[in-house]
């Protein structure tokens, strides 16, 4: 597998529906798709030719069997005058109006809009790089099916969500590839660490079991199939160390583990190549965690742990999902339609562009 980017961008593309029944639309309150030319020209500008987007499934969707794209032309046109190339997220947490998740049939309903989609974008003729069949299926158990934030809103069933949720990843692969579409299938899944917040063996145990859960769809997907993953993607945010049930981990605390380290345990793990699917940090701490992200990866891969790319995500400023407010982020910050680069980041993001042509070959772009 070559990208044409060793770092991607990613914008972000949350669709789902909060508790109050508010849908969220990231690319539309981003204004993404109307000024996706323009974001996809600032990414171009700094080295990225790789791109994660997704597909608005409550949009495109709206009568069963029914598929209006137009939701996409602008990420698609923005795309093309880049000579971007593109890993579509199929489902971003967010399913067309009234759709039952926990149906026996929404696997393969969500296969079916995989497959349409694959058709027209390759009609389209913009080159699509990878699929990620379900966003975040760990986190989306917890989110929708433990703790009822949102679809399905369901409360103490995380175990029965990630189970449907895995079932409709296969499904979405087996579909795709039936159909002759075999571009690189990908998980997203979150990468963590979790400490005891006592010396209990209670509280041992219960970090233990978050940090086994968060690999645990992975391993469900592997033991039903083990050709459908070709990529295990990790989202890994400043966030993602913690104490159980407690305040985060410092970065200065000794048991704070690096990401080499993390990376490491994956790759012993599962033996699959790997990418760092999500990372980033709101302002202001953008530029030292780029920076910071960089050194590890530059770390891990003279420990012979080479990924086969880093995205930025979002790589661009979004609203918040909970109260809508303006969080700034990814070397790409906005004003209304008006965008502009954050220098710090786009020269991280270089550094990083540098990095991945030593470790792969080849030249940037």
């Amino acid at each position: 597998m070559h990208f044409r980017s060793f770092v991607w961008g990613g914008f972000e593309g949350a669709s789902h529906r909060r508790r109050d029944g508010h849908r969220i639309d990231s690319i539309a309150t981003s204004a993404h798709d109307a000024c996706a030319t323009a974001d996809y020209a600032l990414l171009r500008s700094i080295g990225i030719g790789t791109v994660r987007e997704a597909l608005r499934w409550h949009l495109i969707e709206q009568a069963p069997g029914r598929y209006d794209w137009s939701s996409a032309h602008g990420q698609l046109a923005g795309a093309r005058a880049a000579g971007a190339e593109v890993i579509w997220d199929i489902c971003h947490w967010g399913v067309p109006q009234g759709m039952d998740i926990m149906a026996a049939d929404w696997p393969g309903r969500l296969a079916r809009f995989a497959v349409a989609a694959a058709r027209w974008l390759h009609a389209e003729g913009v080159p699509v790089a990878g699929w990620v069949p379900v966003n975040e299926i760990s986190f989306w158990a917890w989110a929708g099916g433990e703790k009822g934030h949102f679809e399905p809103y369901l409360q103490d069933q995380g175990s029965a969500l990630k189970r449907q949720l895995v079932r409709a990843h296969l499904a979405v692969t087996r579909a795709l590839r039936d159909a002759g579409f075999h571009e690189p299938i990908m998980l997203a899944e979150p990468l963590i660490w979790v400490l005891p917040r006592d010396g209990t063996p209670e509280a041992a145990q219960r970090a233990r079991n978050l940090m086994e859960g968060s690999f645990e769809a992975v391993e469900m997907i592997l033991r039903e199939d083990p050709t459908a993953v070709d990529i295990v993607g990790l989202n890994h945010y400043p966030h993602n160390q913690w104490f159980e049930g407690a305040e985060q981990v410092s970065s200065a605390d000794p048991r704070y583990r690096t990401l080499r380290h993390l990376l490491s345990d994956v790759e012993a793990r599962f033996r699959l190549p790997m990418a760092l699917t999500e990372t980033g940090a709101e302002e202001p701490r953008g530029d030292a965690w780029l920076a910071y992200v960089g050194n590890e990866l530059a770390a891990a891969a003279e420990d012979g742990i080479a990924l086969q790319g880093a995205c930025i995500y979002p790589v661009m400023d979004y609203s918040g999902w909970d109260n809508e407010r303006h969080c700034p982020c990814g070397p790409i910050g906005r004003k209304g339609s008006d965008r502009f680069l954050r220098p710090g980041q786009s020269a991280a993001i270089r550094r990083l562009l540098g990095q991945g042509v030593a470790a792969r070959g080849g030249a940037p772009l």
